[in-house]
């Protein structure tokens, strides 16, 4: 082995070693990750709470029963507006 190649290899990041750049990068996808699994449990939580509604409070929010129960059976990750 030659000594360029022996430099070459010593200078060079070992993988347990990263950037603070590299690790804010992790930091923020993590970030966006938790926030996204917490956006995903409320909407389940909602989606349930619309089948404990009366028929008059569902009528307060232009909603009828039978749009309701169709509402509360989409899977939690059918979320459209999970980008805001």
């Amino acid at each position: 082995m030659n000594m360029k190649a022996t430099i070459a290899r010593e200078d060079a990041p070992t993988q347990r070693e990263s950037s603070p750049r590299g690790r804010l990068r992790f930091m923020l996808q993590l970030w966006r990750w938790a926030r996204r699994m917490d956006r995903l449990v409320q909407l389940r939580h909602e989606r349930s709470q619309l089948l404990e509604l009366s028929d008059h409070q569902l009528r307060d929010i232009g909603l009828t029963r039978h749009e309701a129960a169709r509402e509360s059976r989409r899977h939690f990750w059918d979320d459209i507006g999970w980008r805001r």
